[in-house]
């Protein structure tokens, strides 16, 4: 049975309260959506799948984080770093070769996989776009 606009509505105000929690089944995977603390006064919905959550999915290399997880990238240099590294890559001393690195080193970022989500809105637009068949099996605890 799939999930109904209303039903997505409901989903998306438990989320967005306090004690939220949602049981969904998402192409065969049981996943625990649940209001959680992740930093001193700081609430967010913690996606638990098959009732776990583990740090090897941080890197985004297994099928699980790039369905359920929140993708966040960060620059690898400081803006004062990359603003040098940019004028360096555009400085006529240096061969075509060095001023790519250059641009590279001040264009490089790096990619992580949060197993919470900030925002109800975003994390039900995310499994609606990545999973193919979704069952609602529980509201509330």
């Amino acid at each position: 049975m799939a999930v109904t606009k209303e039903q997505w509505e409901e989903i998306e105000q438990r989320l967005s309260g306090s004690f939220g929690r949602v049981e969904l089944l998402c192409d065969g995977y049981k996943i625990t959506a649940s209001i959680g603390r992740i930093a001193p006064l700081k609430f967010a919905i913690e996606v638990y799948v098959d009732g776990v959550i583990k740090g090897e999915w941080m890197d985004g290399e297994s099928e699980i984080p790039r369905k359920f997880h929140q993708q966040r990238t960060r620059s690898v240099n400081s803006a004062k770093q990359r603003a040098g590294y940019l004028k360096l890559s555009k400085s006529k001393l240096w061969t075509k070769e060095e001023r790519d690195r250059w641009a590279e080193m001040a264009n490089s970022t790096i990619s992580m996989w949060y197993p919470y989500w900030t925002n109800a809105k975003a994390f039900c637009r995310h499994i609606r776009k990545t999973c193919t068949s979704i069952e609602l099996v529980k509201i509330g605890f």
